[in-house]
């Protein structure tokens, strides 16, 4: 049976078609599509099939069949059946096809991209592969509202791998736009696939105070925790429609460079409390030099950055390591 994860990813593309044309662009499988339409998963007789298949119209070559594929891992029965995969696809008014595997892990990444040797003659068939080097980071909250599927596969490919829990929390920011239960359950996968630092960062930032977050090192993701997460991302981007606001005003009085630098030094000084309280929480006390060091950081990247190295530190002194 397909893992959450696996089903997540199949369900982004089934629930957003617009996001096809741009994948396939960053794949490298067309340049150009006019539209896009859902088709039968289910290939032939032996009811073979693909995750998710669809008819896309390309300027000059017509309709074209495209099978998705979701993969999680390194599998060599694929090499075997992504070519029948291929062919079957090629039916009725679409006799040209393609096949795109998609995969949160560069390592997936570059196997599936290798050539498949089909024989003599034929030792050089490849599928289309759409791994983190395709896949872009949404980093702003307006435009994961715009494509939310989008801002979550970048999360989902990017956040742990990068180290950046600003990709989590943009892609929360995005779910908002989402129904309920749709935002739920991608949310609620998007939390499960980070590693325990994330997960920890995410809930010290989560500044609820309805009841007390649970432990950083708590690894049981609820429901609640879930729906935490999506009113902090209900915050992001009600704070991202204050910033533009202000911006927009700040624009109309020639004040820009000193908004923006207000508004970073605003940031830098949440992720000083956040990361004092993430310290307090492990019972970790800064010397007067240590609370100096964090007082005056201005640097957000660090400050992420020490953040992260407080999950499991035993020591500020090991929080506050520079690389």
């Amino acid at each position: 049976m397909p893992s959450s994860l696996h089903q997540t990813l199949v369900d982004l593309l089934r629930h957003s078609p617009g996001l096809v044309p741009e994948l396939l662009r960053a794949a490298g499988a067309a340049a150009a599509v006019e539209s896009v339409r859902p088709l039968d998963a289910v290939l032939d007789q032996l009811e073979r099939r693909v995750d998710l298949a669809m008819e896309v119209q390309v300027p000059g070559l017509g309709p074209v069949a495209i099978g998705f594929e979701v993969q999680l891992a390194i599998d060599a029965d694929k090499l075997r059946s992504w070519p029948v995969y291929l062919t079957s696809l090629r039916r009725g008014a679409c006799q040209r096809a393609l096949l795109v595997v998609l995969t949160p892990d560069s390592r997936v990444a570059r196997w599936a991209a290798r050539p498949i040797d089909l024989g003599p003659g034929n030792e050089g068939f490849r599928v289309h592969v759409l791994g983190p080097a395709q896949i872009p980071r949404v980093t702003e909250a307006k435009a994961a509202r715009r494509q939310p599927e989008l801002a979550v596969l970048s999360a989902l490919t990017h956040a742990a791998a990068d180290g950046d829990p600003a990709l989590v929390y943009v892609a929360l920011a995005g779910l908002e736009g989402l129904d309920s239960a749709r935002a739920r359950s991608y949310g609620s996968v998007l939390i499960r696939s980070l590693d325990m630092a994330l997960q920890a960062t995410l809930k010290v930032n989560m500044l609820d105070t309805e009841a007390p977050i649970a432990e950083a090192d708590d690894p049981e993701i609820t429901p609640e925790f879930v729906e935490r997460a999506l009113r902090f991302g209900r915050r992001i981007w009600e704070e991202e429609l204050r910033r533009e606001a202000v911006r927009e005003q700040a624009r109309a009085q020639g004040l820009e460079q000193g908004l923006e630098q207000g508004l970073e030094q605003g940031l830098a000084q949440g992720r000083r409390e956040a990361l004092l309280r993430f310290l307090a929480r492990a019972g970790l006390r800064p010397t007067p030099e240590e609370a100096q060091r964090i007082a005056t950081c201005t640097e957000l990247g660090m400050l992420d950055r020490w953040i992260d190295q407080s999950v499991g530190a035993t020591t500020v002194a090991a929080a506050l390591a520079e690389w």
